[in-house]
């Protein structure tokens, strides 16, 4: 893709989703598509954070590193969020991994053009406030769900919350050998054993099945009833 496409098609996602009058033509001009691969960091835990990223394609999985050293889900992005958008308020180093789910896309921006045109600009701040508004709500859910609820709903939720709302849903091996089920016990707040215990106990439930090559869903309904509605999102 050749920079004036890549351009022509920037402009045509921020039109579409009807931010394109946010920002400032020569922040626009500074604009760069990057496309994420599954398993791919986008931000890491530490990072000093340089770019505002404009999520147009795919899904994001958020997680934090906690003193102990284990990670925990926070919640997964879809087209439109931001990412980076507290770190360009407060100036601190990123405390969370942001990782790609499927082949995402994102629209970065530089900070250093948001600083000199968008931040003076009180369309663009009642945008970031509303968007940083509705990350803290989600994430505060999703700590009531890993606090309050048992690993089989948080399970169910992480399902769920993956399968993008599609009816069956298979997570190949690019999923469970990239996440691998060691992590996937870790971000719920669970062990490697007993994790292993709720997956053949929605085996046993019919709402899903395991092979060799993956998992896959059979029962959206069931896990959607066992996870009370609660989504890491």
């Amino acid at each position: 893709m050749t920079h004036d496409e890549e351009q022509l098609q920037i402009k045509q996602w921020l039109t579409n989703n009807d931010i394109v009058e946010l920002f400032h033509e020569t922040t626009f001009a500074q604009m760069s598509l990057r496309q994420l691969q599954p398993g791919e960091l986008l931000v890491e835990n530490g990072d000093q954070v340089q770019h505002l990223y404009i999520q147009v394609e795919g899904k994001l999985k958020i997680s934090t590193a906690l003193p102990n050293g284990r990670t925990l889900l926070l919640r997964f992005c879809q087209p439109i969020s931001l990412i980076g958008d507290i770190e360009l308020i407060n100036g601190e180093q990123a405390k969370v991994f942001v990782e790609a789910i499927n082949t995402s896309t994102v629209i970065a921006i530089p900070y250093r053009a948001l600083q000199e045109y968008e931040l003076k600009h009180a369309q663009f701040l009642r945008y970031l406030l509303d968007h940083v508004s509705h990350k803290l709500n989600s994430i505060s859910l999703s700590a009531s769900v890993n606090v309050l609820t048992s690993v089989e709903n948080r399970f169910a939720s992480y399902l769920i919350s993956i399968a993008q709302n599609t009816e069956h849903l298979k997570f190949k091996r690019g999923e469970l050998e990239t996440t691998k089920l060691t992590e996937i016990a870790e971000l719920l707040g669970t062990s490697y054993r007993h994790l292993n215990r709720v997956i053949k106990k929605f085996v046993d439930q019919k709402l899903i099945q395991k092979n060799y090559n993956g998992i896959v869903i059979i029962d959206m309904e069931g896990l959607q009833k066992l996870s009370n509605g609660s989504l890491y999102q």
